[in-house]
């Protein structure tokens, strides 16, 4: 599950920003590639556990590995390359749900919430701070990630997110292949997303 999607199951159970943010936070530090050491916050605490344990449950349910593998499968017949393959039937599959709950008005609602939290953090290297400063400070002038109910700005996200990574950096014709893969497997997605949603409410 994606940051946004993180927020708005955190919001099922919470309203506190300081948990919603602490349900992204495991994401920003990727983004950002920053570590948290430790926290005095309670509520982000709290959030950041609530993260683990619903990544751990998403990732078990039939519906969702059965969405990866489908779009795994489209890739591979698009001839899009086995390491970006494999990293986008993962994270496309997660985009693609996140442009589903961005229309939801309390997901919007408790996201933006926890974007403004002010959480008190020690970080674990030198420069972190600025680095989630940064990334942070870029999110919340952005506001709620509307871009990802078009598959044409997902692929952009995962041509940043993978392009440093050399065995699952995409090329231009596996950038072409994901975006075909995408367009044609996002209304797949919209349809499956209360079966996704409600699964996870029931774990």
């Amino acid at each position: 599950m994606n940051f946004f999607g993180h927020a708005a199951v955190a919001s099922w159970t919470s309203t506190a920003p300081g948990t919603i943010l602490g349900a992204m936070l495991p994401d920003f530090q990727t983004m950002s590639g920053v570590r948290v050491a430790r926290t005095a916050d309670a509520d982000v605490a709290a959030g950041i556990d609530f993260h683990h344990a619903t990544d751990a449950k998403f990732h078990r349910l039939p519906v969702v590995t059965g969405l990866m593998r489908e779009l795994d499968a489209i890739l591979e017949r698009l001839g899009c390359a086995r390491g970006p393959r494999r990293a986008v039937a993962h994270i496309g599959v997660e985009l693609l749900l996140d442009g589903v709950l961005v229309a939801e008005p309390a997901y919007r609602e408790a996201y933006l919430a926890g974007l403004a939290h002010e959480a008190v953090i020690e970080w674990r290297d030198p420069g972190d701070d600025e680095r989630f400063a940064q990334l942070i400070s870029r999110l919340r002038a952005y506001g709620v990630p509307d871009d990802l109910k078009r598959p044409t700005a997902i692929v952009q996200r995962l041509a940043r997110a993978l392009g440093h990574r050399p065995l699952l950096a995409p090329s231009a014709s596996d950038l072409r292949a994901i975006e075909t893969a995408l367009v044609d497997y996002q209304s797949r997605v919209a349809v499956a997303s209360e079966t996704v949603m409600r699964a996870m409410r029931n774990a």
